[in-house]
């Protein structure tokens, strides 16, 4: 079993900023007051942010000043005076609220690199234990076949190297993917390079049909998928990749890639202008809801078409 890690005190320590009714009461007021000012103190403090110039990641003390690291040498920076954002509450649009106009962040930055730079690396970022149980393991009381330990720096050297791999795929901010992956410690690897890099990514439960994971796939635009070869599941293993990711990807075209296919195609008798357009009409009409097809589904309804103009044909000749 693995082994318990105590990690080190914070150097500043934190208390619960609501320590009684009254407290509760200011805060709620104060928010609504302003809720920009509000929040905004809570994420300058809370929250690393980028300082374009200084090429520096910077969070406000209890002093009211700035401090953090530069991006040149990870070196200690300070700053007195600084304001990440031209607005904290974009109102201007509502119900459809800006926060943090024009402020940059890092959810991987904050998540692992600062808690890195701060001196805890070595401290556990994640456990790993498998369902498999050894009960003769652990003087007899029992433990996980399986167990690792993930530590904060490696989360971070392992993402940093996950973020490269995403890079050469030609994969940049804004771009998708998708992680279809059991719950082990390389899905928070891929998902913290993700997020290192700007890349929108869509976790999709294991446990989904392929068809399923087609659908989210195309729904979210993904260009990639990152996935796994097997699972381990009550004590077995279970395929992964080729079971259902490899099907997903093999097997299903988006509705308008098959209608793209079906109007470019020469259908019908001599690729007739008017038999093709019965058979657009009908996939849309019967297919259109889906998200994914099969090529087994489309020729189904293709063949419908064609079955009752041959039928037609016959009749009124």
């Amino acid at each position: 079993m693995t082994d318990v890690f105590a990690p080190a005190p914070p150097a500043v320590v934190r208390q619960n900023p609501i320590r009684s009714g009254e407290d509760w009461q200011a805060m709620r007021e104060a928010c609504e007051r302003d809720a920009g000012a509000f929040h905004g103190d809570i994420a300058a403090r809370t929250i690393h942010w980028f300082h374009p110039e200084l090429n520096a990641w910077l969070s406000q003390g209890q002093d009211d000043s700035w401090s953090g690291w530069s991006g040149d040498a990870a070196k200690s920076t300070e700053l007195s005076n600084w304001v990440p954002w031209q607005q904290a509450l974009d109102e201007s649009a509502a119900p459809f609220f800006r926060w943090f106009v024009g402020a940059k962040t890092n959810a991987a930055f904050n998540e692992v690199d600062r808690h890195v730079l701060s001196g805890y690396g070595e401290e556990a970022a994640f456990f790993y234990e498998g369902d498999r149980w050894d009960p003769a393991s652990n003087k007899g009381r029992g433990g996980p076949v399986q167990h690792s330990r993930l530590s904060r720096r490696e989360l971070l050297v392992q993402s940093v190297v996950a973020a490269q791999a995403l890079t050469d795929l030609g994969l940049s901010c804004g771009d998708c993917i998708a992680i279809n992956m059991p719950n082990i410690l390389e899905q928070i690897i891929w998902t913290e390079a993700a997020k290192r890099i700007g890349v929108i990514y869509t976790p999709v439960f294991g446990g989904f049909s392929d068809k399923t994971l087609s659908d989210r796939i195309e729904n979210a635009g993904a260009r990639v998928v990152i996935t796994a070869d097997g699972a381990s599941r009550n004590a077995e293993v279970a395929g992964f990749k080729e079971i259902y990711t490899d099907p997903a990807l093999d097997r299903y075209i988006s509705v308008a890639t098959a209608l793209k296919i079906l109007a470019e195609a020469p259908i019908g008798s001599n690729g007739d202008s008017e038999t093709k357009s019965m058979i657009l009409e009908h996939v849309r009409e019967n297919l259109g809801g889906e998200i994914t097809l099969t090529r087994a589904e489309i020729m189904r309804e293709v063949g419908q078409v064609l079955a009752r103009a041959n039928l037609g044909t016959t009749q009124t000749s």
